[in-house]
């Protein structure tokens, strides 16, 4: 039952949005592109996408700037981002539960199962990057 939360899903959308600016950049200044020009782009709620824009900020994923010529670009290069680093900031841990919680006592017998399930997962999504979106 893993699933993306939507956003979780707007966040990618942002990211991935902003990759081809970052690489079209990567010999000069960064580009930066407006919130609005993106929610536009992809029929998502400016504000919903600012907020989450705010949190990616906050956590040292996107910088942003100001004025005129403003809006968000990426703060490392898109190989660098991790789909995992994305999401738990976005959506906290991949996989939540009383098997995962310090000291509870399984009695469904799926505890072990549980946890090696999110290892995969976690390791599968942890190789991924924000490049590897618009691959």
């Amino acid at each position: 039952m893993f699933r993306l939360s939507q956003k979780a899903d707007y966040g990618l959308i942002l990211l991935s949005s902003l990759v081809p600016y970052a690489k079209a950049s990567e010999a000069k200044r960064p580009s930066f592109v407006s919130i609005s020009e993106i929610a536009k782009k992809h029929k998502i709620s400016p504000k919903f996408l600012s907020q989450i824009a705010q949190e990616l900020k906050k956590a040292g994923i996107l910088r942003s700037k100001e004025g005129i010529a403003g809006g968000y670009a990426l703060a490392k290069g898109p190989s660098e981002i991790k789909l995992l680093d994305v999401l738990k900031i976005l959506e906290g841990e991949i996989m939540e539960g009383r098997c995962f919680e310090e000291g509870h006592k399984c009695v469904c017998g799926a505890k072990d199962i549980w946890r090696q399930i999110k290892k995969q997962i976690s390791a599968t999504i942890g190789q991924k990057s924000i490049a590897d979106l618009i691959k």
